[in-house]
């Protein structure tokens, strides 16, 4: 047996109980212990009572002297071999975990004096050992016991409702490296007991929502998670954020802002309350202004999130008489910069007009995305030279008219392959008593055979007397139609003609109804007097649409060419080419939009000090420093017109081209020196370049509605991850990049965490390595407190700060 050595001295604070072990003496191969030996070096083993850690001084001068004569006695009756098995088996006895625990809890007052300090309570439950106040770390023996076909941290999340707004969140803090090893190792622990106790009572939300998110991580990087914890977190956030209570869909960067906020007042350590007074900003140096500015912030704001994801923008104001600028410096948590708007929509109408040849012509057109209707008719009205008044905007597919638009609504609506027309109404004559009231008709043709229809031809369009009989509109429409029907019909009487032909009014809500033959005046029935009630006079002049509906038969014998002759425009395959290009922008030229210029109007005219007098002055935003988690927000979303108040929110659906890695910030800092907010003066300036690790996707048009998934780069293996929910799959970093990006998370180049800076701890693997391997029983209790217990049980049991 090789040789055995251990001088394990492990000292504690005196308190109940003071427990000293003593130095194991040295056993060898060839060395026996006397039968009659009255002394043995063998002091003691870790052979604890069951109650051990709290038994009285007696007990425990009784049992020591009981376990130094078992001792004694062992090695009277054993041999060295059996001797060192039993000192094995008293090492690797479950008591070791109860000491193991009582010197994490004596340990942990220090924490109180080091913010800094981290625990190394991984998922695996069992806590470690501190050693000093130094955070030094012991990592386990082997890595993180992980099943096969599990990656720590890469697990789907159970949408309870339309919350995959969360989920996507979760999953791109989840992949926030630095953060979710603050939250998963117990580092925020330290914080969450320092915090301010006056502010807890005040703001926050007394640790519930930190430690439920802390939990929710925990389960996820262990390979632990159950639907129920993320099913508590939900409750956790409707407790504290009425805005997201039930099932209704939520803007995710709208989540993510407040889900920091409320983790920022549970972890604020800042002592100083009082904002001291800011002298005039107006001609200082911009260094000592943003410096007094962010020590002010900092004396009522102080967590870790804050340093992670913090940083100042500054706003200046420029006189345009006198020139003189005035700027202040404000914190930020997430930068939201515009999309370029003028990314042009590709749409395609076809124009029908009444007297020019060619009949019908295509057309492409060119739209910014957020034009309406009466744009597209603005932009008709110059190129066809028809007047919009007279303009017909429709939708004639295969079978018929289907909508009709109106000129507030938005062209986002039509998709590039919908057949639009546009239709040249004439100038409607005015009645007299000899005419009477004149009628437009619009009308298509339709082949009916049994149950099937379809359409042939183009349409046409007149204007006829109320009048006029059922058999001289049959005339008048066959007249009008006259290039397409065979030789002869238009002098033949139409009720000798063969076959059937029937015309059904076409009208929003009035079923179907056809023109009466049997009637005198059939254009003044009550069915048509409802179609052209229903007509929008503010968009089109009144008209009535018709659908003539052929037999075979009638078809055959009256029509002789039923093609749509449709001339397409130039504009057509030029639209088509740049369309198959793409149009996009770079994230470089949404952050040039960003720190544009812009002339604030007279409603929001600043007083220059310098002139007296109010002036509409110049202003521009810029980003003074760069946080070391940088957070980028897309507004892909518009509010809708002042005009339109009740017109839901427009989608931008530009594709943004960003960079997966080394993007870098240094050409849109507007500020000299440190580009970290948090640097004191003398430490120097960090790196500005930035890598891309998750990314928030959202799809659909509207922001009250869609879905959310969120592309995450792993850091255990460094793979990229697609998050729909409960379902995860694997992709490349190349199908990052898409029209739902939303929000995007970079993470500073070479930014290490406090345990890997630490020379006690420097090591090449990730510190999920660091978890204690998964075992049942007490790791399992924390996450099964949560399927049984209420949420205030949870925060009990997970012995959260109290006021």
């Amino acid at each position: 047996m090789s040789e055995v050595t251990s001088s394990l001295q492990t000292k504690m604070p005196a308190a109940d109980g003071e427990l000293v072990c003593e130095n194991f003496g040295t056993l060898k191969n060839n060395e026996t212990s006397p039968a009659n030996s009255q002394e043995s070096k063998l002091k003691r083993t870790f052979s604890f009572t069951r109650n051990a850690l709290t038994a009285t001084r007696a007990s425990r001068r009784k049992n020591k002297s009981k376990d130094v004569e078992n001792a004694k006695n062992s090695m009277l009756i054993n041999d060295m071999d059996n001797l060192d098995n039993k000192y094995k088996k008293h090492l690797l006895r479950p008591s070791w975990n109860k000491f193991i625990k009582y010197v994490q809890k004596v340990s942990n007052l220090s924490l109180y004096n080091n913010k800094n300090l981290c625990s190394n309570y991984g998922c695996g439950g069992r806590p470690p050992m501190s050693l000093s106040s130094s955070d030094i770390r012991v990592p386990p023996v082997r890595p993180g016991n992980f099943p096969n076909d599990k990656v720590p941290g890469v697990i789907g999340l159970r949408n309870h409702g339309n919350t995959c707004f969360i989920n996507a969140v979760l999953q791109c803090l989840s992949h926030t490296d630095i953060l979710a090893e603050y939250f998963v190792l117990d580092q925020y622990k330290a914080d969450l007991s320092r915090r301010n106790k006056i502010n807890s009572k005040k703001h926050g939300t007394k640790g519930e929502v930190t430690q439920h998110l802390a939990l929710l991580l925990k389960s996820i990087w262990s390979c632990q998670y159950d639907p129920e914890i993320s099913n508590k977190f939900k409750l956790i956030v409707d407790k504290y954020g009425s805005q997201f209570r039930g099932n209704n869909q939520h803007d995710a960067q709208e989540f993510l802002l407040w889900l920091l906020d409320k983790v920022h007042e549970d972890l604020n350590t800042a002592t100083k309350k009082k904002y001291k007074a800011i002298k005039n900003t107006y001609g200082r140096p911009d260094d000592v202004v943003a410096r007094e500015t962010l020590d002010n912030h900092i004396r009522q704001n102080e967590s870790f999130v804050l340093r992670m994801f913090q940083a100042q923008f500054r706003s200046s104001l420029t006189c345009p008489r006198c020139h003189q600028q005035s700027n202040t410096f404000d914190p930020f948590l997430c930068v939201s910069v515009p999309v370029p708007q003028e990314q042009p929509r590709p749409l395609y109408a076809t124009i029908l007009y009444t007297s020019q040849q060619p009949r019908q012509v295509k057309l492409g057109l060119s739209l910014p995305s957020h034009a309406e209707i009466r744009d597209l008719k603005e932009q008709l009205a110059l190129d066809t030279g028809i007047s919009e008044k007279h303009m017909l905007i429709t939708e004639i597919d295969d079978i018929g008219f289907q909508r009709t638009f109106s000129d507030n609504q938005p062209i986002s609506m039509i998709k590039e392959t919908d057949p639009i027309y546009c239709i040249e109404l004439p100038e409607l004559k005015e009645a007299s008593q000899d005419t009477g009231e004149y009628i437009l008709l619009v009308w298509i043709n339709t082949l009916i055979i049994e149950d099937q229809c379809s359409r042939f031809s183009s349409p046409y369009t007149m204007q006829v007397c109320r009048e006029t009989s059922y058999i001289d509109v049959e005339k008048l429409m066959l007249k009008e139609m006259c290039w397409s029907v065979a030789d002869g019909v238009l002098e033949a009487d139409t009720e000798s003609l063969p076959g059937e032909v029937r015309m059904r009014i076409v009208a929003p809500g009035c079923g179907t109804a056809y023109l009466d033959p049997t009637l005198e005046h059939p254009l003044y029935d009550e069915s048509v007097d409802n179609a052209i009630a229903l007509c929008d006079t503010t968009s089109a002049p009144q008209h009535l649409k018709l659908v003539l509906e052929w037999d075979l038969r009638a078809k055959d014998s009256m029509v002789v060419d039923d093609a749509d002759h449709v001339v397409e425009h130039s504009s057509v395959k030029l639209l088509k080419q740049n369309s198959e290009l793409g149009g996009s922008v770079t994230l470089e030229e949404c952050f040039q939009l960003y720190t544009k210029e812009e002339v604030l109007g007279a409603e929001d005219a600043w007083h220059c000090p310098s002139c007296n007098l109010k002036q509409e002055v110049v202003k521009k935003l810029g980003l003074w420093s760069l946080p070391d988690i940088l957070v980028i927000h897309l507004k892909r979303f518009r509010q809708p017109p002042p005009k339109n108040p009740n017109r839901s929110t427009i989608k931008l659906t530009t594709l943004v081209d960003f960079p997966a890695n080394g993007f870098d910030m240094s050409p849109h800092l507007c500020g000299s020196g440190n580009s970290n907010m948090w640097l004191k003066k003398g430490q120097g300036s960090q790196n500005n370049t930035y890598d891309l690790y998750a990314v928030c996707n959202h799809h659909g048009q509207n922001l009250h509605t869609g879905h959310y998934t969120a592309y995450c780069r792993n850091p255990y293996n460094g793979q990229w991850y697609c998050f729909d929910d409960t379902r995860v799959t694997s992709i490349s970093e190349s199908e990052l990049v898409t029209t739902a990006a939303y929000i995007l998370f970079y993470q500073r180049r070479g930014l290490l965490s406090p345990s890997t800076s630490s020379s006690a701890s420097s090591t090449s693997e990730h510190w999920a390595t660091r978890l204690v391997p998964v075992s049942r029983g007490e790791v399992s209790e924390e996450f099964e407190a949560v399927r049984h217990c209420s949420c205030e049980a949870i925060c009990s049991r997970l012995e959260l700060p109290r006021k």
